[in-house]
């Protein structure tokens, strides 16, 4: 969406000693989503000293490959007008698998890629299959979120060098390099979360409630996985793993208390294991929206599975809550990349929850990725076990400095960012 203002009340511009002390150009500022369809009108309308920028809310990793290293159109037109190359395809089908691939061409070929701070992977280990093929939306989002990046003359990132101490100085200076300006005004949730001192209150739903509060009483503080692939995402391409999962969290001989929310339209469960979760004692299946914040607050909370969207991500780490990380699809498998790595990791990976081309060796090691239901399961157990021994321990310290992190990061390099993107 594109926001036209003196300054955008998208921004928290709570470090500003005044906003009314600078003298700011009119700015147009859009979602990279949506911006590419209406750049060239807004220009035309606002005229050409409107400075423009590209609001990016993931981690900065991905962004150069996202819109400036692979120009999608040029290689799709390129591919169609070779007629050996094209076999066949027509242009509306070449252009979702060139989009789809991320890697400079229409196929997944196992070559090694690359982005700033995160781990080298393989092609195929970049974009995720979970919740299907990329297919026609990637061309459709990102062949115009890449014209918009031409046009612009800075991007906006929610992330900060205090999670990216590589990435994001290197975009910076990748960006400067081409006369665009990079602002990293921090991760964004809701103003409690920064506050150590206030606390959402008890999730308004009674059966949440009693079963956290339960939970508290039984297994203690920390003892609680939450369960959410977001609003958007699912792993619908592999509802097997996904049963497989909760079976095994049912079968574990000391229970880890589980609430999984499926609340996107897309989320199902059989609903003969719904039942068998919620009659346990063990888990909760709430088939209905939940209040996220207010679980991830509650004291019981020790665990979070998520997609690795990055609004998700946002909310647990300012609580100081440690991940586990199922990419369904987007920039997620990179984001699950950057948090799991060294030297202070605050996720663990799922890795043989992969599907589809993405099934084969990883470039970071480990045994050979199958996709099956056998080597899924063994995972997930190897994991619950992680959480509860030295290796979720540092995970969970590690999870609690990046709240800290976090929260001066917010006080400091957010706050001069905001003041140096007021004054741009």
């Amino acid at each position: 969406m594109a926001q036209t203002s003196r300054y955008s009340r998208t921004f928290d511009l709570h470090s500003l000693p005044s906003v009314h002390s600078y003298t700011l150009l009119i700015v147009a500022q859009f979602d990279f989503l949506c911006g590419g369809q209406v750049i060239e009108a807004t220009k035309a309308i606002v005229g050409p000293d409107c400075k423009t920028l590209l609001w990016f809310c993931s981690a900065t990793a991905s962004m150069i490959a996202h819109f400036n290293e692979y120009e999608l159109a040029a290689i799709a037109k390129e591919i169609y007008e070779d007629e050996a190359r094209r076999d066949g395809r027509t242009m509306d089908e070449i252009l979702p698998q060139v989009a789809g691939t991320w890697n400079g061409s229409d196929k997944l070929s196992g070559v090694v890629v690359k982005n700033p701070g995160v781990p080298d992977m393989y092609d195929y280990e970049r974009v995720a299959y979970a919740a299907g093929p990329p297919g026609r939306l990637f061309s459709q989002i990102f062949v115009p979120a890449q014209k918009l990046a031409k046009h612009v003359e800075g991007y906006i990132i929610t992330s900060g060098s205090y999670l990216e101490p590589i990435g994001v100085p290197y975009c910076r200076a990748y960006y400067k390099k081409r006369g665009q300006e990079l602002f990293a005004i921090g991760m964004q949730t809701h103003e409690s979360d920064f506050s150590e001192a206030v606390h959402a209150a008890a999730p308004s739903n009674k059966l949440i409630s009693s079963f956290l509060e339960n939970a508290l009483r039984q297994y203690g503080p920390n003892s609680v996985l939450y369960i959410s692939f977001g609003s958007l995402f699912f792993p619908v391409a592999t509802p097997h793993l996904v049963e497989a999962f909760v079976n095994t969290l049912l079968d574990l001989e000391t229970p880890l208390p589980f609430i999984f929310s499926l609340g996107a339209q897309m989320v199902s469960l059989p609903k003969e294991l719904v039942e068998r979760v919620n009659k346990s004692g063990k888990g909760l299946v709430c088939d209905f929206w939940v209040e996220q914040r207010a679980i991830l607050q509650h004291a019981a909370l020790g665990w979070f599975l998520t997609h690795g969207g990055y609004n998700s991500v946002t909310e647990s780490l300012v609580q100081g809550i440690p991940l586990i990380i199922w990419p369904a699809g987007a920039e997620q498998p990179v984001n699950a990349a950057l948090l799991s790595a060294e030297p202070n990791p605050v996720a663990i990976e799922l890795m043989q929850i992969r599907t589809g081309p993405q099934i084969g060796p990883s470039l970071r090691g480990g045994p050979k990725i199958t996709g099956t239901v056998e080597d899924a399961s063994k995972e997930f157990k190897a994991v619950f076990e992680a959480t509860r021994s030295v290796r979720g321990e540092i995970l969970r310290a590690n999870a609690v400095k990046m709240a800290k992190a976090m929260r001066e990061g917010r006080a400091g390099e957010a706050s001069e960012e905001i003041i140096r993107l007021a004054r741009f």
